[in-house]
């Protein structure tokens, strides 16, 4: 601020102050809280736009005869791959009892719920999960099989293909569950403890 050059005896009290450059700042700190406001909300919608597009929606394990249509069919092959248990390479193998990796693609097979073993919450949880990861392994090296995809959802939040695995008309999910491995996928997580 520049002092005024006429100033009489009375001003020699009064500091004056200009607003302007008080006013720019005020402005500016009022644009960043707007803009940062604008960016929260549009994280927001954003995040639940793709929460919305990979929510699972009831009714949806029902199979259309379109949704019947092999994605893939190892039936057409002379020799299907063989599945290990996985490890640090990941391109055919078995990761538990309801997640595989097929030629590098990683599928979820999406009828089903079986014991966690990465995180299990009891060791009853853990033996079972090893007894239906083993069993999967061995379905899948019985032949050949068709992945199906199923509802409306490609892929679940992890990118993993969600399908379904049948073998002569039979879901191999649905073998699991029938052996005490595995539960039907009712759309969310139940307590194996």
């Amino acid at each position: 601020m520049a002092p005024k050059k006429d100033r009489g005896p009375e001003d020699d009290n009064v500091i004056r102050f200009d607003f302007r450059d008080e006013l720019k700042k005020q402005r500016g700190k009022q644009r960043r809280k707007e803009w940062i406001l604008g960016l929260g909300a549009f994280s927001i919608v954003f995040a639940g736009g793709m929460l919305a597009l990979n929510w699972p929606t009831l009714g949806s394990t029902s199979l259309t005869s379109s949704e019947l249509t092999p994605k893939f069919s190892l039936a057409a092959e002379t020799s299907s791959p063989r599945f290990e248990l996985c490890g640090m390479i990941r391109r055919t193998c078995v990761v538990d009892g309801d997640t595989f990796w097929l030629e590098g693609e990683k599928i979820r097979i999406a009828d089903i719920d079986t014991p966690e073993i990465s995180e299990p919450k009891c060791d009853a949880e853990y033996q079972l999960g090893m007894k239906a990861t083993h069993r999967l392994r061995d379905l899948l090296n019985e032949g050949a099989f068709e992945v199906r995809p199923i509802g409306n959802r490609d892929e679940d939040r992890f990118g993993r293909k969600l399908r379904v695995v049948v073998r002569g008309g039979q879901s191999l999910g649905d073998q699991l569950v029938s052996e005490g491995l595995a539960r039907t996928w009712t759309g969310r997580r139940q307590p194996w403890c």
